[in-house]
């Protein structure tokens, strides 16, 4: 490994341009920045996450579908299913693909409706896709995946594993997002 080589594995976050590798240099903080030699301007852009409001009924009435989480953060605690929306993925796709992937249950992109966009103080930004109710019976049995422990009901709002997704709930059970 060389020296430049060396230096550069060992940096700070941040501390080179993405577009050509040169050190931004002391004293540069903030965003945007600007790179000393290629002049390429750098942007921190918010992560965007997709996040799934699955409604559901049946004999005891309307509910969301959730997950328990087996990943930080928040392992073992509630959360809607959800996810970092991909390269080049749209955000309703990305809602049904973070849904199937988390509970095994299929939706169409084209039925996801943006109901919430919120940002959280981390820089992420959340898009909540609503998409039609759908029976209970109908939904594919709970199972552990990657990420999870499987899914079950919320059959009213409460505490979940993050502030925003609490937000939400609370905002669906008060029939904000109808």
């Amino acid at each position: 490994m060389s020296e430049t080589q060396a230096s550069t594995s060992n940096s700070a976050p941040d501390s080179h341009c993405s577009s050509c590798g040169a050190p931004y240099g002391e004293g540069v903080s903030g965003w945007p920045r600007t790179c000393p030699a290629c002049h390429s301007v750098a942007y921190r852009n918010p992560l965007p996450v997709a996040i799934a409001l699955q409604p559901v009924y049946d004999t005891k009435g309307t509910a969301l579908v959730v997950i328990t989480r087996t990943i930080a953060p928040a392992r073992g605690s509630i959360a809607l299913p959800g996810g970092y929306i991909d390269d080049r993925e749209d955000w309703r796709q990305a809602v049904v693909r973070e849904l199937k992937e988390e509970t095994g249950i299929d939706a169409a992109g084209r039925e996801v409706r943006l109901v919430d966009a919120m940002s959280a103080p981390d820089g992420h930004l959340l898009l909540f896709g609503l998409l039609p109710e759908r029976p209970a019976e109908g939904l594919p049995r709970s199972a552990a995946t990657d990420e999870t422990e499987g899914w079950h009901l919320l059959r009213r709002a409460g505490e979940l594993a993050f502030p925003l997704h609490t937000l939400a709930v609370r905002a669906f059970f008060e029939g904000r997002y109808i």
